[in-house]
């Protein structure tokens, strides 16, 4: 019962993902006309480079070995903070990295910092911990 719940989760989550840009490009769009959606397009095509050089992998590492010792508590809790510091680590490095390439950049710096703020809020992201518990519902919700 458990992973037929666990697999409903997962769809939902899923689903949602796939919803919301339905919802919310239309008024998105509106509110920022053509040059508003290319400059946030371009921004976040970039920052998602960066975002993707933080993460490495760490969610697929993070729910494997996760799984593996689920049952022992101490050593989960052990293992989330080594995994979590990891994260944090390349993720600091990554915006290193992107705090060089805005140096660089001349025209749309502002627009880049703002959404910078997904590759901090990649170093936060403990969704790998939920996926290796499965406890896909607290992911969900």
């Amino acid at each position: 019962m458990k992973i037929v719940k666990n697999y409903l989760y997962n769809v939902g989550y899923n689903v949602l993902i796939l919803l919301t840009p339905l919802l919310t490009v239309p008024y998105i769009s509106r509110v920022l006309g053509p040059t508003g959606v290319g400059i946030n397009a371009t921004t976040n095509s970039v920052i998602t480079y960066f975002l993707l050089a933080g993460t490495v992998g760490i969610t697929i590492y993070g729910n494997r070995e996760i799984a593996f010792i689920r049952e022992n508590k101490s050593r989960m809790s052990q293992t989330f903070w080594e995994i979590e510091f990891l994260q944090i680590t390349t993720i600091t490095l990554a915006y290193v990295a992107f705090v060089i390439f805005l140096y660089f950049q001349n025209s749309l710096k502002i627009y880049f910092f703002y959404q910078s703020f997904y590759i901090i809020a990649g170093a936060f992201d403990i969704s790998w911990f939920f996926m290796g518990l499965e406890d896909f519902k607290k992911k969900l919700f």
